[in-house]
């Protein structure tokens, strides 16, 4: 009997109407702190990563409560910072090619789990033992968020912190609904702190919305390899697909152009972000060569 797999992919139905990459469009300083490379950007050692995470971690950090402390907020009993964040500097700023240090998991995922979390809080604040159930507020609070930013692929770790402090922690509860905008603020200055600090060496973002290249396709590039092992055209001394899989050899085949898996495996969300990000990264290396055009990037691989 096959083993039954229910999988759902939101991008599939979201990408479709997403416009062509357009950063190149923009003037080079601007699209270089967006994350945008002409070329492939120049090998650095780890020591260097470390010097920048130390960096960013502590000026985005200190952006944060630098605001945090204004009058205007503090009015409203904001904390010098929601602890949250911490953990999503080390993201930020040292693990920053990962699917999870991405704006889209960093900004939209601590604003789903805060919603969540507040919505949640709320609604067993309307028991007189609010008190004697906060524990189980904050457990439902920290599983909804985990399953809600499944579905809408944005994973983002620290995000379970946030729905967790928004049931556990009075000072953090007492901010009710502000909890979110003050999340969406915070979020945002350490995205643009992470845009100056993390393109002086590196590269960061590895994208905005999905690695999915939008340009040449309105599907996910990345491919099953079927059981029938239906050979594509093959190159000269390279094996095609369909000879991968009749020799039963595990591989993952990953060129310029598309992503191609064994059909027995199952990949989870950040799984094939990571993909993306490799064939994103081998693009951009044979493109390095290629021409551009004013619409778009168009990559002439390396013979």
């Amino acid at each position: 009997m096959p083993d039954l797999v229910f999988n759902f992919d939101v991008d599939r139905y979201i990408n479709p109407f997403l416009p062509r990459p357009w950063l190149h469009l923009l003037p080079k300083p601007i699209s270089w702190l967006l994350g945008h490379r002409a070329e492939p950007r120049r090998r650095i050692g780890n020591v260097v990563v470390w010097f920048w995470s130390f960096i960013g971690a502590f000026c985005g950090i200190l952006a944060v409560e630098a605001v945090f402390r204004t009058n205007a907020l503090k009015d409203y009993g904001t904390p010098v910072i929601i602890a949250s964040l911490g953990a999503a500097a080390i993201l930020e700023y040292h693990t920053i090619e990962s699917p999870l240090a991405q704006p889209r998991n960093a900004l939209l995922g601590q604003i789903f789990a805060a919603i969540i979390g507040v919505a949640i809080t709320k609604l067993f604040q309307l028991s007189s033992n609010f008190e004697d159930l906060r524990w189980i507020a904050g457990a439902l609070a920290v599983g909804l968020s985990s399953a809600f930013m499944g579905f809408t692929k944005t994973i983002h770790p620290p995000a379970g912190a946030t729905a967790l402090l928004a049931a556990t922690t009075p000072e953090i509860t007492d901010l009710g609904w502000f909890l979110v905008p003050l999340v969406i603020l915070g979020s945002s200055l350490m995205i643009g702190v992470a845009c100056v600090v993390n393109n002086i060496q590196r590269q960061f973002p590895m994208y905005w919305w999905t690695p999915v290249d939008l340009s040449s396709s309105k599907c996910s590039d990345i491919e099953k390899l079927e059981e029938s092992g239906s050979s594509s055209d093959s190159d000269s001394g390279k094996a095609s697909y369909g000879e991968l899989e009749g020799h039963k050899n595990p591989y993952i085949r990953i060129d310029s152009g598309k992503i191609v898996v064994p059909s027995w495996m199952s990949l989870e969300a950040d799984q094939r972000a990571m993909l993306e990000i490799l064939r994103s990264k081998l693009h951009d290396k044979l493109g390095s060569t290629g021409s551009r055009s004013s619409e778009e990037t168009h990559v002439h691989p390396v013979a």
